[in-house]
């Protein structure tokens, strides 16, 4: 859900005409898709004709609308710009012309529906694409926000979830379960007590943080302001952090819980996502990466700006 509604950002990045095509008939409209750009989209009269196939489509099944990165071709060869760097392109294909392949059987996130998809010369209007290189169509501080960044925030609320019931089931447990090292109530339990103020701690500084560099980042674009570099790179930084956060979070209560965490269905998906819980926000970016970014910056170097502009 988070994907499918962060994907509404793209609507801002549309003529009116395709917004609304794409946008304007049903609110609850869902998009998916991935924005490497691993099609190929051949320029022809009125738009491209595409094909390519491309990895962790989450949330394709369910989506009436799915997006795909693609490499812009002239005949076949690849449209350069100046630097030599490949023209590349998000292009928007209704779902029903789209094949989705059954490769997603994972542990954790199986509900994620992550599969691979493909689509095989389908003509795409050039109405229907876009570039977050290039300025959104749509103004106001919505739109004056880095894209891809807020993606990764939405992404980071995905974990930060998952920590949280985390914790809720283990105060729950801890009033009723023996703990094999002392024979007493998990409550009564010095390492239990620990895990569970630390996983505490991790969870609201790692939430704070996010929420900290979302607000100023807010202020600032509300204001007329435009982002800087070092700001966009905190917005990274703090949604690669909460997302880790709370998987340390969440490895601490199973592992205070040990064998007596429940394994009632609802709670057991919480268990087999407590070790991906971390990816959604490897779907724009890794961690060493968005803390490098950081880094960076504060080290005074330079950097490419489209690297953290989204």
């Amino acid at each position: 859900m988070a994907i499918a509604g962060g994907y509404g950002a793209f609507g801002g990045y549309l003529q009116k005409e395709a917004a609304l095509e794409i946008y304007g008939s049903d609110q609850f409209v869902r998009t998916a898709g991935a924005l490497r750009p691993f099609g190929n989209a051949v320029v022809v009269d009125g738009g491209y004709r595409v094909t390519g196939r491309w990895p962790l489509g989450s949330g394709c099944q369910h989506s009436a609308w799915i997006v795909g990165g693609c490499r812009i071709l002239d005949g076949d060869q690849p449209r350069l710009i100046a630097d030599g760097t490949p023209v590349t392109r998000i292009l928007l294909f209704p779902a029903a012309e789209c094949e989705i392949l059954d490769t997603w059987h994972s542990i954790g996130l199986r509900g994620t529906g992550s599969h691979d998809y493909a689509v095989a010369d389908v003509f795409v209007p050039s109405a229907r694409s876009l570039s977050l290189r290039e300025p959104p169509v749509e103004r106001g501080p919505l739109y004056a926000l880095p894209t891809i960044a807020i993606f990764g925030a939405l992404l980071a609320a995905v974990p930060l979830g998952i920590a949280r019931h985390a914790i809720d089931i283990l105060v729950e447990l801890v009033g009723t379960k023996i703990a094999a090292r002392s024979r007493k109530l998990l409550r009564e339990d010095a390492t239990t007590q620990a895990n569970l103020g630390r996983a505490e701690a991790l969870l609201r500084s790692g939430r704070a943080f996010l929420y900290g560099a979302l607000a100023e980042a807010w202020q600032d674009v509300s204001e007329g302001s435009t982002l800087s570099l070092a700001q966009r790179a905190t917005l990274w930084l703090a949604s690669t952090h909460a997302a880790n956060t709370a998987k340390e979070a969440t490895e601490l209560m199973f592992s205070a819980g040990g064998s007596a965490f429940p394994l009632r269905e609802q709670r057991a998906r919480t268990l087999r996502a407590r070790y991906p819980c971390g990816h959604p926000a490897h779907h724009c970016s890794t961690s060493q990466l968005s803390d490098g970014w950081s880094g960076v910056f504060g080290l005074g170097h330079a950097i490419d700006p489209f690297a953290v502009l989204g």
